[in-house]
C-alpha cells in the first residue's frame, strides 16, 4: 500500500509558509554576493533551529537547546558584523530576525533557570544589533515613528514567552489538582471495594464451618458464594488499580451501569443465610436525572451500610434499603434490627476510612450523613443530599 501524507495541524502550515515567504522576500531584495546568501543562510538556520529547539524542549535536552541558541546568535552577530563591513543591505533578514524572536520565545516558555540565560542573553543582543543591517528602516512608513524596534520586538517576545510559561504552570497545576482528586477518589472507591466484598468472604467464611456439620447443602451454598465474591473482588481491584497506575489519565472507557441497577446489585448480593435485605424506592426518586458524582455518592453509601452491617451486626435478620425525597433533598437510609447488645465485630481490625471518604462525598455535595441507633431498636446510616 502506498504510504500516506504527514498530516500537518493549521497552525504548522502557517508557520511554514510564513517562514518560506520572509525567506523569498530576504533573497529578492540582498546584493548578488556571498554577504547577501550569508544574510538569506543565517535566515534559514534561525527557522530551522526554531523548530529544532521545540523538540529538543519536548524531550527535556535543555543544555543541548541552550547550546543551539548561542551557535544561532553567534552565526547571526558575524553576519551582521559582515554586513555592516561591507554594503548595507535592503532588509535586516527578516527570516533570521523571527527565527531569534520564536527562539527567544520559546526559551523563556519551556527553559530552566540557568540555560534560560545562557540563551536569552546572546539571542536578545544579536537582535539589537540587527538594526544595523538596515540604515533605511527608518524611511518605512509603518516603522519611521518607531524608536528602538530593535529594543522592544525581543522585549515583547521575552514578556510572551513569560506569560506562557506562566499559563503553562497553571494548566500543569490545575491538571495535578485534577489528578490528585481523581486518585483520592480512586483510592476511596477502592477501600470500598475490598472492603465490600472481602466482608462479605470472612462473614460467609465464619459461617461455613459450623454450617457444614448440620446442612452441608447450605454450606457448599456459602462456599460458593465465598468463591464468586472472590472473583468479583479481585475484578473489582484489577480495574481499580489499572487507573491508578495510568499515569497519563488515558483509560479506556467502560460500558457505565446506571446506578439504580447498581445499587439493586448490591441489595439483591447481601442477602444470604439467615438474613434478608430488600430496597424500597419511592416513586418520586428518578435514578436517571442523577448527576455522576450524586450516583456514585448513593451508590458508595449503599454499599458502606450494607458493609457496615456485615462487620457490625452480623445478627441482624432483616436490612431495609429506602430512597425516598425531601423536598429538592434526596434522602438513603440503610437500616438493620440488630440491638445494641447484637452489635459485634468481626475478627479483623477494620481500615476506619469508610465512613470517612463517604462523609467527604456527602459533604462535597452539600449533604449531611448521619449514623445511629434507632429508638425503635436497630442501627441506620442515613444521608440527605441535595439533587441539583
Amino acid at each position: 500500500m502506498p504510504r500516506s501524507l504527514p498530516r500537518f495541524s493549521p497552525g504548522t502550515v502557517a508557520a511554514l509558509c510564513l517562514s518560506a515567504l520572509l525567506v523569498l522576500l530576504d533573497a529578492s531584495v540582498v546584493s548578488f554576493s556571498y554577504v547577501g546568501l550569508a544574510v538569506v543562510v543565517s535566515g534559514v538556520m534561525a527557522l530551522g533551529a526554531a523548530a529544532a529547539q521545540l523538540r529538543l524542549y519536548r524531550f527535556g535536552r535543555q543544555w543541548t537547546a541552550g547550546a543551539l541558541c548561542v551557535v544561532v546568535a553567534t552565526v547571526s552577530l558575524l553576519t551582521t558584523s559582515l554586513v555592516k563591513g561591507t554594503v548595507l543591505q535592503r532588509t535586516p533578514g527578516w527570516a533570521e530576525l523571527l527565527g531569534l524572536l520564536v527562539l527567544l520565545c520559546l526559551a523563556c516558555r519551556y527553559g530552566r533557570p540557568v540555560p534560560l540565560m545562557l540563551s536569552v542573553v546572546p539571542l536578545f543582543v544579536a537582535v539589537v544589533r540587527i538594526e544595523g543591517r538596515a540604515p533605511t528602516l527608518s524611511d518605512l512608513p509603518v516603522l519611521n515613528d518607531i524608536n528602538g524596534l530593535f529594543t522592544l520586538l525581543p522585549v515583547g517576545f521575552v514578556l510572551l514567552g513569560g506569560y506562557l510559561r506562566a499559563e503553562d504552570g497553571r494548566r500543569r497545576t490545575a491538571a495535578e489538582n485534577v489528578r490528585q482528586a481523581e486518585r483520592l477518589d480512586l483510592a476511596r472507591d477502592l477501600h470500598d471495594h475490598v472492603a465490600h466484598y472481602v466482608t462479605a468472604m470472612v462473614v460467609q467464611a465464619q459461617a461455613g464451618e459450623p454450617t457444614a456439620e448440620r446442612d452441608p447443602a447450605t454450606a457448599r451454598k456459602l462456599f460458593a458464594n465465598i468463591e464468586r465474591t472472590g472473583q468479583e473482588g479481585l475484578v473489582a481491584m484489577s480495574r481499580m488499580v489499572r487507573l491508578l497506575r495510568d499515569a497519563d489519565g488515558a483509560v479506556a472507557e467502560a460500558p457505565v451501569t446506571p446506578a439504580m441497577t447498581r445499587i439493586e446489585e448490591l441489595v439483591h448480593q447481601f442477602s444470604g443465610t439467615g438474613q434478608h435485605a430488600w430496597l424500597d424506592i419511592a416513586d418520586d426518586v428518578d435514578g436517571a436525572v442523577w448527576s455522576p458524582q450524586l450516583a456514585k455518592s448513593v451508590e458508595r453509601l449503599v454499599q458502606e451500610g450494607l458493609t457496615n452491617i456485615r462487620k457490625h451486626a452480623r445478627t441482624a435478620t432483616t436490612v431495609h434499603v429506602k430512597l425516598g425525597t425531601d423536598g429538592d433533598r434526596l434522602v438513603v437510609r440503610v437500616r438493620d434490627n440488630a440491638s445494641g447488645q447484637q452489635r459485634g465485630r468481626v475478627w479483623f481490625r477494620p481500615s476506619g476510612f469508610g465512613m470517612v471518604g463517604l462523609s467527604e462525598r456527602v459533604v462535597e455535595l452539600g449533604g449531611e450523613l448521619s449514623s445511629g441507633p434507632m429508638p425503635e431498636g436497630g442501627w441506620e446510616l442515613a444521608a440527605s443530599i441535595p439533587m441539583k
